[in-house]
């Protein structure tokens, strides 16, 4: 390479690409080999610059320059391909000033040391960073926007709560062949509920096949006197994909989810009260003193006559009396010496739930609760002492 006469580009433009991958190279000891690599990419052109441009060699220190100038482009087109694409679709202040924050600085510096570089060597020169700084900017943008649309034009996981009232109306439906059959209890089978049989279950679900799921029923064994005291319900993905969700039912009336995966949970798909209403109610059973609790309704402060007419403005005032009804569920409580009662029923039976519950509490002498006995059936009726624990 011959040398030139002309100047080329300045120094102060190789400046920064020398000074922040020398920082970044300094302060990575022990870090991944990829730090190395892309700090040298961009230190090596810097240093030979410098070195072509004191030698007077134009074409050499002008085409280490192209490539300096393209790394310094290459993060501020980056940011506004980047946050552009996020305005367009979420919209929002707070995009645009990151914007601004984060392209302006990068940018204000690549357009000066740009239009320096344009002046000493040539506006074609000049544009050249820009181009190639903006071909694989463009082509990562692409990428990472078809990549997250990939996300949601695939396969889905099947969504288990559109299953959830089947599974309710199956809890029913075996319930009440119970109850009309109590000499052989629960089903035999599927078929005994669905349209060749009570006509309770629909044809889809009897088959074994709902809604993107596979369901499977097993009886329990028949007892000494003959009768079928237990069952279960086994449901799973028909087609799983990275996740997916099993979900199990027995007698109980409850029925729990499984999330399966590379982390595996579980927790109760139908909580073990009506939703999270009861606890919330027995929360204003419980109250030691109500008299001190402050309640405002449309800005106005109540107060209450008695503890019965705060638990019905505890659980929002619907009521007068000692019955109400909230999210699929009919409640009746009572207070006694040192006692109070609450019966729940899901009304009606089968919809928003199948267990019903009594809850019993005792006070002790300083008024708070001592003991707690929460009872539940799955059939239709109310909850009794002679009902097993929930």
């Amino acid at each position: 390479m011959r040398p030139s006469q002309d100047a080329g580009p300045a120094y102060w433009i190789f400046v920064p690409a020398v000074l922040f991958p020398a920082i970044v190279l300094w302060s990575i000891h022990g870090r991944p080999e990829g730090f190395w690599a892309l700090c040298l990419f961009v230190l090596v052109p810097a240093l030979c610059g410098i070195c072509l441009r004191a030698a007077r060699h134009t074409i050499g220190a002008s085409i280490c320059a192209v490539i300096v100038l393209a790394w310094y482009w290459f993060p501020p087109l980056l940011l506004l391909l980047v946050l552009n694409a996020g305005v367009r679709r979420v919209g929002g202040l707070v995009l645009i000033v990151y914007s601004v924050m984060y392209t302006l600085p990068l940018g204000v510096f690549a357009m000066a040391a740009t239009i320096s570089f344009a002046r000493r060597v040539g506006g074609l020169w000049a544009l050249s960073p820009v181009v190639i700084a903006l071909i694989p900017t463009m082509l990562l943008v692409l990428v990472a926007e078809n990549h997250e649309r990939s996300k949601y034009s695939g396969p889905h996981a099947a969504d288990f709560m559109a299953l959830v009232p089947d599974i309710l109306t199956f809890h029913k439906c075996n319930q009440e062949f119970s109850r009309a059959n109590p000499v052989e209890g629960y089903a035999e089978s599927l078929q005994q509920l669905g349209p060749q049989g009570s006509q309770c279950l629909p044809g889809d679900f009897v088959n074994g096949a709902a809604k993107g799921f596979t369901i499977r029923y097993k009886p329990g064994s028949r007892g000494t006197d003959g009768k079928i005291d237990k069952y279960s319900l086994s449901v799973w993905e028909t087609s799983p994909q990275a996740t997916w969700t099993t979900l199990y039912g027995d007698e109980s009336g409850l029925t729990w989810y499984r999330g399966e995966g590379s982390t595996p949970t579980r927790a109760w798909l139908v909580p073990l009260a009506p939703q999270y209403d009861f606890p919330a109610i027995l929360r204003c059973l419980e109250e030691p003193d109500y008299t001190r609790v402050r309640v405002y309704q449309r800005g106005e402060l109540l107060n209450f006559s008695s503890r019965e007419d705060y638990v019905r403005n505890c659980v929002g005032g619907a009521s007068t009396a000692n019955t109400f009804s909230l999210n699929g569920y009919e409640y009746r409580f009572g207070f006694s010496a040192n006692q109070y009662e609450v019966n729940a029923r899901p009304a009606p039976y089968g919809v928003k739930g199948v267990r019903s519950f009594l809850a019993i509490g005792n006070f002790g002498d300083d008024g708070r609760l001592s003991t707690l006995n929460v009872y539940a059936t799955p059939q239709d009726r109310s909850a009794t002492t002679d009902d097993p624990l929930a």
